[in-house]
C-alpha cells in the first residue's frame, strides 16, 4: 500500500521513481535511508519492501542509518525484505551520558537492537560515533574495547557544524588527534583495500576490531565524495554543506509532470556545480539550510 503524504514531503511512489532514476541513468550502486530517524516514518517498512524489489532489475545495496530506538521487533522482517545493512548512530556507552546527549534513557534498547540485528543476519554492522571534547572524549577507549569485544566497525566521525547543533569549535577533535590518543594504548594498522576512500580504516593489532576515521572538517574529501542527498521534502543536495541556491526541488519537478528525461537532465546539470571543497569552518557555521535532523549523515 502506498500511503499519502502531506503536500510538502515525498510519497513512497515519488521516492521509488527518484531511486529508479538514479539506478537506471546514473548507475548508483548504493541507496541509504537516513534521517533524522528513518524509522520514524510510519510507512518505512513498506518503502523498504518496494525499494528492495528494484534489485530484480538493478544491482545495488540497500542500507539504513538508525539510532536503533524505533526498530520495534522488525529486524527479522527487514532482513527478509532485503535491507542489506544497518548503521547505528551511538555517541555514548554510558547510560547517564546517553540520556544527556539524546534526552532519552534508552541506551539498553539501542545496544539490544544492535545485538538483535546481528542475530537476525545483518552483517558488517557499523557504529557511527561523534567524539566531542569535554562531552564524551573520555569514552574513546570504551569504544575501542567495544569494537574489540564485538568485532563491529566503530567509525569516528568528526564533529560538524549544522544549523541546529549550537556548534562550538573548541569542542572539535580532529581525526588525527583521535588517532594519536588511541595509538597511545593500541597499535593501529591501516587496512583499506582501496585507495582514496572517504573512511580510513584501521585494524587494532591482534584483534578483530575495525576502527575508522571520517574527516570532513580536517581533511576535505569533497573531491572523492560521490554521494548525493535527497531530503524528505524532495530537495537534492550535492553536499551536507551545500548552499541553498545549489539545491534542486525534485518534488516540484515531479508534481509538475516533468518527464524522466527532464528530471535527469536537471540532476546532471546540477552535478556540474558540485564543489571540489566545501567552505571553511567559519562559513559552515553560518549556514542555515543544513539541519542534520532533516539531512542525515
Amino acid at each position: 500500500m502506498f500511503y499519502e503524504h502531506n503536500e510538502n514531503t515525498l510519497s513512497n511512489l515519488e521516492i521509488l521513481r527518484l531511486v529508479m532514476l538514479f539506478l537506471k541513468y546514473f548507475e548508483f550502486n548504493k541507496i541509504r535511508l537516513t534521517g533524522g530517524e528513518p524509522f520514524a516514518r510510519k510507512d518505512i517498512i513498506d518503502l523498504i519492501g518496494y525499494l528492495s524489489k528494484l534489485k530484480n532489475e538493478f544491482p545495488f545495496e540497500l542500507s539504513a542509518t538508525t539510532n536503533g530506538t524505533l526498530l520495534n521487533g522488525n529486524l527479522e522482517k527487514l532482513n527478509k525484505l532485503g535491507l542489506d545493512r544497518l548503521n547505528f548512530s551511538l555517541d555514548s556507552l554510558k547510560p547517564e551520558r546517553f540520556n544527556e546527549i539524546t534526552g532519552k534513557n534508552q541506551l539498553h534498547k539501542v545496544l539490544n537492537a544492535i545485538d538483535d540485528a546481528e542475530n537476525c543476519g545483518f552483517e558488517k554492522i557499523k557504529i557511527n560515533t561523534v567524539i566531542i571534547r569535554n562531552l564524551n572524549d573520555d569514552e574513546i577507549q570504551d569504544f575501542i574495547e567495544y569494537s574489540i569485544t564485538t568485532g563491529r566497525n566503530v567509525r569516528f566521525i568528526e564533529y560538524m557544524p549544522f544549523s541546529n547543533n549550537g556548534y562550538d569549535r573548541e569542542s572539535f577533535l580532529s581525526s588525527l588527534e583521535l588517532f594519536n590518543i588511541i595509538s597511545k594504548n593500541y597499535k593501529l594498522i591501516q587496512s583499506n583495500s582501496k585507495e582514496n576512500l572517504v573512511a580510513k580504516d584501521f585494524r587494532v593489532n591482534n584483534t578483530n576490531a575495525l576502527i575508522s576515521f571520517i574527516s570532513p572538517i580536517s581533511d576535505h574529501f569533497c573531491g572523492l565524495c560521490n554521494r548525493l542527498r535527497i531530503t524528505s521534502e524532495g530537495k537534492l543536495k550535492l553536499c551536507l554543506f551545500s548552499a541553498h541556491k545549489s539545491e534542486i526541488d525534485l518534488l516540484n519537478l515531479i508534481r509538475n509532470d516533468y518527464s524522466d528525461k527532464q528530471i535527469t537532465e536537471s540532476i546532471s546539470n546540477s552535478l556540474l556545480e558540485k564543489e571540489y571543497l566545501h567552505p571553511e569552518i567559519d562559513e559552515l557555521i553560518k549556514l542555515k539550510n543544513n539541519n542534520i535532523i532533516s539531512l542525515g549523515g
